[in-house]
Order: C-alpha cells, then sequence, then structure tokens
C-alpha cells in the first residue's frame, strides 16, 4: 500500500491536518506558535480559506527545537550509534548529539532513551477500518511491516488521515508503557501495558510489537485510517 500523499514539511516543523472548525490562531495556540511564523512556514497559504482536510506546516519554537520538548523519543538497540539513529530518521549526526547534551557517542547503550530532532517522516502508517492490523511503510523502500492489533473499546474508528504528535513513556522506563498519539482526534496506539493516565480511544498491540513501533515511528508520521 503506498503512503497517502501529504506536504512535505521542513526539519523543526510538523504536519498538521486541518480539521473542522480549525482557524490559523487556534492552531498556533495548540502548538505554542504563532500565526505569523505558519503563514511563513507556508507560502501562499490564505489564512481565511482553510480547507478540512489540507495538510499544513507547523514550526516548532526555538526552545522546542531539537530539545525533547518534541517528544521525539527513541529507545536505543543493540548496534544503534548516533549515526546510524540518524540515517535512519534522516537527521544530521551533529543534531542528535545537540539533543543529547551529556550522552558521549561512545556510551550509547541497549535501552537508553534518547531524544530525535523533528525531521520528515521516513515511513507512514495504515489502520484497518476494525483496529485489526497496523501497517509500517518504509517509504524508502517501499517495505511494509504488519503488526496485530486490537481496540481499547467498541466506539467506531474515523477514516481519514491523521499525524502522530506526541511520544510517551512511561516515567521514562523502558520496559514500561509506550503512547502513540494523534492529531487532529484523541486517538493513540498503545502495547498491552497502559499508563494510568490514559483516556480516548486506542488501538493495542503486544508489547515487542510495540517497542518496535514506537521506535520505527518518528513525530509527524502520518497514520491512515482505513474506510470499510
Amino acid at each position: 500500500m503506498p503512503c497517502p500523499r501529504t506536504k512535505q514539511c521542513p526539519v523543526a516543523s510538523l504536519p498538521y491536518i486541518v480539521r473542522q472548525g480549525d482557524t490559523l490562531y487556534k492552531i498556533a495556540q495548540s502548538y505554542s506558535t504563532s500565526v505569523e511564523a505558519i503563514l511563513h512556514a507556508n507560502v501562499n497559504l490564505n489564512i481565511y480559506n482553510l480547507n478540512v482536510g489540507q495538510t499544513i506546516c507547523i514550526p516548532l519554537p526555538d526552545e522546542q527545537y531539537p530539545a525533547c520538548r518534541t517528544t521525539n523519543y527513541y529507545i536505543a538497540q543493540e548496534g544503534d550509534t548516533f549515526f546510524s539513529i540518524g540515517q535512519k530518521f534522516g537527521v544530521d549526526t551533529e543534531e542528535i548529539i545537540n539533543a543529547n547534551m551529556g550522552v558521549l557517542p561512545e556510551n550509547i547503550y541497549t535501552g537508553i532513551i534518547l531524544c530525535i530532532p523533528v525531521a520528515p517522516s521516513p515511513v507512514c502508517m495504515s489502520l484497518s477500518s476494525d483496529g485489526s492490523r497496523i501497517s509500517v511503510i518504509n517509504q524508502k523502500t517501499g517495505n511494509t511491516k504488519n503488526y496485530e492489533s486490537m481496540l481499547s473499546s467498541s466506539s467506531e474508528l474515523i477514516p481519514g488521515n491523521i499525524v502522530l504528535t506526541q511520544k510517551r513513556l512511561e516515567a521514562g522506563d523502558v520496559e514500561g508503557a509506550k503512547e502513540l498519539l494523534f492529531s487532529p482526534y484523541e486517538f493513540g496506539i498503545r502495547g498491552q501495558a497502559q499508563m494510568n493516565d490514559s483516556r480516548g480511544l486506542f488501538v493495542i498491540t503486544d508489547d515487542n510489537s510495540m517497542l518496535e513501533i514506537f521506535n520505527s515511528c518518528p513525530v509527524g508520521t502520518i497514520l491512515e485510517v482505513e474506510g470499510k
């Protein structure tokens, strides 16, 4: 399955899919930026004519980039280096080093939690209409990996494209709960472990699959919820 077509946003910005009732001011407030900054990042954007489903780029404030307030976490695996991680996510090695001050390149170990600067996502995702299958598609190779899943409630999924905006770890514990949270509606993906303050509709997969999905999908990844 090809990745859904969307606007490719530059480094230090996130894609956002406009929903009913949105204004640039409302979006700017949600992301701690300004209308002027959004307009600067989106040439020819008409402030008075936002279309539902339209993708715009939201610039991250200077203090959020490349600091980990972006919540773009990665859990290092055996053999990882700053260079190999940068290659995986399309980020310069120097940017990753700057985002993880105090972590020496030679001191990366399995399980250490690293912050990855936000860049255009190398993958996209799809979710079956019944929530039983999560797919992660590599946009460079075209390879797809599928994971079994299930809905946390009987609520129906809303078809369309949404964006990964936040990654959460339980108190920084690599063995604990992990969540991917999406916008523009309250929806997430998690493993079998659940955080105490989790709320909204979740798709649940096993914890091993969740670790792979968590590490493969950076903030800014587009998820297509398939129609029936």
